[in-house]
């Protein structure tokens, strides 16, 4: 078995139909599986799939296990040499595959290969999806986006460092990259198990995937784009509302940088983003600027009840009961 795709499913029972149909027209003259690993979808999914594609390996997590913890289940029943992660929402165009694992080969002639990810193009635009690029969030970007920094340097005439990842160009050819997108990689499993580089259970959902790729770097091994395939992808089609999205992206960065960071590095971080805070308060009060104050607000909310949280948290070891930071809207309102 050359591949083994793994594809974590929640509720999107057609969307996934149409994946796996995607897979099964554009994947000809290698030998693939395909493994669903469903979060307690509770609706036709599995009958779908099965009286449709009844090769297809279907596991049932029997609760809703997020991003990482049902990848790592479809990892550990895979027996192909490459382990490829898709979601359910994206469609696979014309030998997609065949490219992907054509390419990982040519790089592992002269690189340590980590992560491979391709460019991600939306399904209903063709507009390009950005979920890769160069330069971890932490300290650095954070002391970026302080007040004081930003006007010195229009004072000075100097940039302020920033992300310099310039996407619409940068996915137009093959390069290095610090992360990747969850949405569509591949990874040798042979590295993955040599180096244990199992998606970290603590995720529910969101940043996963960057905190995944932060750990392949550590390890030596080097992350990279392919310009030569793509996928089609609708975004966030499985989660809920954007507020509540966007919640649950927050707080999982707060979970990254708590698996980042040592117990200083961390507290120094959560000291900037509270001075930052204490900055674009006045700064907006001052422009009257009411829908700006109220997302940053809600951001300071979710700083409060979860930041330092995250950091316990991510000395917990997994438990039984399915723990997890998640954002819980009625602790917020």
């Amino acid at each position: 078995m050359l591949v083994s795709i793994i594809i974590v499913h929640y509720k999107t029972p057609q969307l996934l139909l149409e994946c796996v149909s995607s897979i099964n027209d554009t994947t000809k003259n290698i030998d693939y599986e395909i493994i669903i690993v469903d979060n307690n979808s509770e609706d036709e999914s599995e009958t779908l799939i099965k009286t449709n594609y009844s090769q297809v390996k279907w596991i049932n997590s029997g609760y809703n296990a997020g991003f990482a913890r049902a990848n790592n289940t479809g990892i550990r029943a895979a027996v192909g040499e490459y382990i490829f992660l898709l979601n359910p929402d994206a469609l696979l165009t014309t030998d997609y595959l065949t490219k992907m694992i054509i390419h990982h080969q040519e790089l592992s002639v002269s690189s340590p290969v980590g992560l491979l990810t391709s460019r991600i193009l939306s399904s209903i635009d063709n507009s390009l999806l950005v979920g890769t690029g160069i330069g971890f969030s932490g300290i650095e970007k954070e002391w970026g986006k302080n007040p004081f920094v930003i006007k010195w340097a229009q004072l000075f005439k100097q940039k302020v460092k920033k992300d310099v990842y310039h996407a619409e160009q940068m996915h137009l050819k093959n390069h290095d990259v610090d992360f990747v997108s969850g949405a569509c990689t591949l990874i040798k499993k042979d590295t993955l198990l040599n180096f244990n580089l199992y998606l970290d259970e603590d995720f529910f959902l969101y940043w996963e995937d960057v905190e995944w790729s932060f750990r392949v770097k550590k390890n030596g091994l080097k992350n990279f784009f392919f310009a030569g395939a793509e996928i089609f992808h609708v975004n966030s089609a499985s989660t809920g509302k954007s507020k509540n999205l966007n919640a649950q992206i927050r707080i999982s960065e707060f979970l990254y940088f708590a698996k980042r960071y040592n117990y200083l590095n961390f507290h120094l971080l959560g000291s900037l983003i509270r001075f930052n805070y204490f900055l674009n308060t006045i700064l907006l009060k001052r422009k009257k600027d009411e829908a700006l104050e109220s997302e940053l607000n809600f951001d300071k909310t979710l700083f409060n009840q979860y930041f330092y949280g995250a950091y316990k948290k991510s000395f917990k070891v997994n438990s039984n009961n399915h723990s997890y930071l998640k954002y819980v809207e009625k602790a917020i309102e």
